[in-house]
C-alpha cells in the first residue's frame, strides 16, 4: 500500500498522543546522545588545546574504532527492535529473553573486540598509510588503550539500546551524565597532568574514556534489572540460536551499513589528506560539529524507532505512519532552528576544539554547509527510524552503501584530487551522499514495501 505524506492517518487526538510520546521519549534520548558525544568531544577539545595535531591522530583512531562498532550496532538495534515489538504484543517471556540475550552478547562481543588490541599498531598503518608520523604514532597510542576497554563500550551501546526499546530513555541519559562528569575530570587531570596526576597527553584522554565507560556500563546493568517493563531478575534466562539469529537478522544489515560507511569514511579521510594535515583537522572539527548538531535529530530517531516498533507489535500500521508524519514535523522545527544558528555563527562551536585562527577559518565552511542541510538530515533520520522499528533494515543499508560509494567517495576524490577544491570539494561529495540517502528512504517508507517485513517481525514477537 502506498502512503501520502500530506494525509493524516490519525484523529487529532491520536496525533497529539503520538506527538507527546515522541517528545517525552526524544528529550532524554537527545540528552543522552549529546552527553555520549561529549565523551568524544571532550577528548578532542582538551587535546586540541594541548596540541592541535592530536586532533588528527585521535580522529584517525576513532575511524578505526567505528569499524569495530559495527558488530555492537547490529546487536543493539536488533535488541531494541525485538524489545519494542514484544512489549507492543505483550509477550513478557520474549521481552525477558531478549534482555538477557543483550547481556550475553554484550559480554561476548566486548571480549572479542578487546582481542583486536594486538593489531592496533598495524591497523593505523594499513588504513592511514599517507598520514604524517606524528599522526600515526598518536593514533596508535590512543587506539591501543581504547581497544583494551571495549567491554565497557559494548555494554554501554547494547544495554542502552535495550532500555530504549522498552521506552526508557531516561536511564541511558543519567548514565551518560555521570560518565561525562568522570570523563571530563579525568581528561583534564590526565592530559595536562593537574592536581598531582601524571601528564599523559593522548594516553590520558584514552584512559579517561575507558574508565568512564566501565562506570557507565555498571550503572546501565543496575538500571536494566530495575526496569519494570522488562522485569528480569538475577536468574539468567535461557535463549536459543534461533533467537540470536532473529536479533542479528534485524541488526546485521545496519552493521553492514555501518561497516561500509566506516570504511568509506576511512577512504574519504585519506582523500582529505591530499589537502594537508590542517585541512584534515578542520574536517574532523566539522564532523564533530555535525555530530553535535544532529544529536536532537538522532534522539528523535531513537524515539521514532521505539514507538513505531511498539505500534507494529500491536498491528496498528496507521499509527506507524502517524509516527512518521509527526516525526517529520518535529524534526523540521528542530532542524531549522539548529541550521540557522550553525550557518550564522559557525565559529561558536569550532572554538570549542581549537584556537588556531587558520583552522577556525577553514572549518567554518563545512559547519555552514551542515547548517544548510539540517532539514535533509532530520527527514533522513525519521524515515530511518520508522524503517528500523518495523524491521526493514536492509533497504537503508543498500541506500547508504550506494550513496557512499557512488557519490561521496568518487565525487569527493575527483573534486579534491583533480580540481583542487580541497575541503569544499570533499563536502560537496558528502552532501550529495546525504541527499541521495534521504530521497531513497522517503520513497521506501511512502511506497509501503516494508509492510511484508513488518508483518513477519510482528509474527515473530507475538
Amino acid at each position: 500500500m502506498k502512503y501520502n505524506p500530506f494525509k493524516n492517518y490519525l484523529t487529532h487526538e491520536e496525533a497529539a498522543e503520538i506527538r507527546k510520546k515522541l517528545i517525552v521519549l526524544a528529550l532524554p534520548a537527545i540528552g543522552e546522545n549529546v552527553l555520549q558525544m561529549l565523551l568524544q568531544v571532550a577528548d578532542t577539545a582538551f587535546l586540541g588545546h594541548y596540541d592541535w595535531r592530536l586532533i588528527s591522530g585521535v580522529g584517525a583512531a576513532n575511524q578505526v574504532i567505528f569499524i569495530f562498532q559495527a558488530l555492537l550496532i547490529a546487536i543493539s538495534i536488533g535488541s531494541m527492535v525485538f524489545i519494542s515489538n514484544s512489549i507492543g504484543s505483550n509477550n513478557s517471556l520474549l521481552t525477558k529473553e531478549i534482555a538477557w540475550l543483550s547481556i550475553y552478547l554484550a559480554a561476548a562481543s566486548g571480549i572479542l573486540l578487546t582481542c583486536t588490541v594486538i593489531l592496533s599498531n598495524n591497523l593505523i598503518d594499513w588504513f592511514f598509510p599517507g598520514a604524517e608520523v606524528f599522526v600515526r604514532e598518536s593514533a596508535q597510542e590512543y587506539l591501543r588503550i581504547i581497544l583494551s576497554g571495549m567491554p565497557g563500550l559494548s555494554f554501554m551501546i547494547i544495554i542502552s539500546s535495550t532500555l530504549r526499546g522498552a521506552g526508557d530513555t531516561k536511564s541511558p541519559m543519567i548514565m551518560a551524565f555521570i560518565s561525562n562528569v568522570i570523563n571530563i575530570f579525568l581528561d583534564y587531570v590526565l592530559i595536562y597532568g593537574k592536581w598531582g596526576f601524571p601528564e599523559l597527553g593522548v594516553k590520558g584522554a584514552a584512559s579517561a574514556t575507558v574508565f568512564s565507560r566501565v562506570i557507565g556500563s555498571i550503572i546501565l546493568l543496575i538500571m536494566l534489572f530495575k526496569n519494570q517493563k522488562i522485569s528480569i531478575n538475577l536468574k539468567p534466562v535461557k535463549t536459543s540460536l534461533k533467537r540470536i539469529k532473529g536479533v542479528l537478522s534485524v541488526g546485521m544489515p545496519i552493521a553492514i551499513e555501518r561497516l561500509s560507511f566506516s570504511i568509506g569514511v576511512l577512504v574519504f579521510a585519506n582523500i582529505l589528506l591530499y589537502a594537508g594535515a590542517m585541512a584534515y583537522a578542520a574536517h574532523r572539527i566539522g564532523i564533530r560539529v555535525e555530530s553535535i548538531a544532529f544529536m536532537p535529530e538522532l534522539g528523535l530517531m531513537v524515539a521514532v524507532t521505539a514507538i513505531a516498533g511498539n505500534y507494529n507489535g500491536k498491528g496498528a500500521i496507521n499509527k506507524v505512519m502517524g509516527t512518521l508524519r509527526q516525526g517529520w514535523i518535529i524534526g523540521t522545527v528542530i532542524s531549522v532552528a539548529i541550521g540557522t544558528c550553525l550557518f550564522l555563527f559557525p565559529e561558536l562551536l569550532i572554538k570549542i576544539f581549537t584556537d588556531e585562527a587558520e583552522i577556525i577559518q577553514i572549518a567554518s565552511l563545512p559547519v555552514k554547509i551542515i547548517g544548510l542541510f539540517q532539514i535533509v538530515q532530520a527527514i533522513d533520520f525519521v524515515s530511518a527510524g520508522v524503517l528500523r522499528g518495523v524491521g526493514d533494515t536492509r533497504f537503508p543499508m543498500i541506500t547508504s552503501m550506494l550513496a557512499m560509494w557512488l557519490i561521496r567517495i568518487p565525487v569527493g576524490f575527483v573534486l579534491v584530487k583533480f580540481f583542487g577544491m580541497g575541503l569544499l570539494g570533499a563536502w560537496i561529495g558528502m552532501i550529495g551522499d546525504m541527499i541521495l540517502r534521504t530521497v531513497l528512504k522517503v520513497f521506501r517508507v511512502l511506497g509501503g514495501k516494508w509492510e511484508k517485513t513488518a508483518k513477519k517481525l510482528r509474527a515473530e514477537t507475538s
